[in-house]
């Protein structure tokens, strides 16, 4: 543990005016700004909080040392472990640190893909990656005007969850009171291809030269995506997709409004599944399933990505069961059971649980899309809460969900 005290550092203070419902409550100003540096494989990270009358008392960083280093303050600061606590002054401060970018999948592998990468020429990571989650002490009711501003070699540009990051923007989730940028970030020199989609502004963004299908993937979202969101009408009004090659994650990976998609990856894979629209059911639901059962999650986002190619029209309903059929061989070979965490047999067996529940709620007269608009998003999905909701929907307890038994 360490503790340090510097002179506090005032701040001309001035609460934003956001234009919010709440706009009389009591606000700060939050700004975020990293400074990529490629050379150190670094983020320069700095965190400027601008109040009137101590809005925001204490910053609470998820912050490991061997990826958050060197932080300074006009504040109070303390290291506990992998938390870093900045007391803040009351007229606002300034909080310093350095991010390690480059991270692997595995920890203790040195060939282990990865999941945040930087190069000379581009960097590929989440937002969270160099500003982490946080947790914050505040006034009654007092909530963040936060903003967004990166910068990095002459020739970089920025394409985030928020569009491209060209100077200071505002970041906004109306469900937090502290506003922290979030999703997957492309930096560097890179290529965007931006289509709006059943007015959503969809863009995808990968380093030049990495081989990336930008134009095929806007194709098949424009094929794929009204579909989707048929299911799932909360689907976020922006989404970015970034790629790259290896020695990036082979595979993919959501975030909020975002995911990444390795440039190998197919669209459709030959046994009729598809990576990217598994990735965006989780786009989809990630606010609303935030809290649940791995194997629900992980096999909604299966069995949907199916559905959807289904119903437009990408799979025949031959190719539909055939595809099943695959995942069922998968499911009895390796073993797959209904258990945290979701591994590829396991979800190919929640596939299955969710593919007779869909024939049993068709049979009742009613669906599986029904069962999931209701399906709340201020409870734990679990499978008793899976079970309450089928059962209101039938009319009567489930006879698949009845026979289901989760590995603990």
């Amino acid at each position: 543990m360490y503790l340090t005290r510097l002179t506090v550092f005032a701040l001309g203070a001035a609460i934003v005016s956001a234009g919010h419902a709440d706009a009389g409550l009591p606000r700060y100003e939050a700004a975020f700004h990293a400074k990529f540096v490629p050379a150190d494989g670094v983020a320069e990270v700095r965190i400027t909080i601008r109040q009137a009358a101590g809005e925001l008392i204490r910053l609470d960083l998820a912050a490991p040392p061997e990826r958050f280093q060197d932080f300074a303050t006009d504040g109070m600061l303390e290291r506990t472990g992998n938390r870093v606590v900045w007391e803040v002054p009351t007229n606002g401060g300034v909080l310093t640190y350095r991010a390690q970018i480059d991270h692997r999948r595995e920890h203790d592998s040195d060939a282990a893909p990865y999941d945040a990468r930087m190069t000379k020429h581009w960097a590929l990571l989440r937002l969270g990656d160099v500003f982490p989650p946080a947790q914050t002490r505040s006034r009654v009711n007092a909530r963040s005007a936060s903003t967004l501003s990166l910068s990095g070699p002459s020739q970089w540009s920025f394409e985030s969850r928020y569009g491209a990051v060209r100077h200071s923007i505002p970041i906004d989730d109306p469900q937090r009171r502290f506003d922290r940028p979030t999703g997957w970030l492309v930096a560097g020199e890179i290529g965007v291809r931006r289509e709006i989609i059943m007015n959503r502004r969809v863009s995808i963004a990968a380093p030049t030269g990495e081989g990336s299908r930008r134009i095929d993937t806007l194709a098949f979202l424009r094929w794929t995506l009204p579909t989707l969101i048929e299911v799932f009408p909360e689907f976020p009004p922006r989404l970015l997709i970034a790629s790259a090659g290896s020695p990036m994650w082979r595979g993919g990976l959501s975030g909020p409004s975002s995911l990444f998609l390795h440039a190998d990856r197919p669209l459709i894979s030959e046994n009729g599944t598809s990576t990217v629209l598994h990735e965006l059911v989780h786009v989809a639901t990630s606010d609303r399933f935030d809290d649940a059962a791995d194997w629900i999650v992980e096999g909604l986002a299966e069995y949907y990505a199916l559905e959807v190619l289904r119903r437009s029209g990408g799979l025949s309903e031959r190719r539909f069961r055939h595809a099943l059929d695959t995942l069922r061989s998968w499911a009895e070979t390796a073993d797959g059971r209904l258990r945290e965490p979701s591994r590829g047999a396991d979800t190919a067996r929640a596939v299955l649980v969710l593919d007779a529940l869909a024939t049993e709620l068709n049979a009742g007269g009613t669906s599986m899309d029904t069962v999931i608009a209701r399906l709340p998003a201020s409870r734990r999905l679990d499978l008793a809460q899976l079970r309450r909701v089928v059962a209101a929907q039938l009319g009567k307890p489930s006879k698949v969900l009845a026979a289901v038994q989760e590995v603990r």
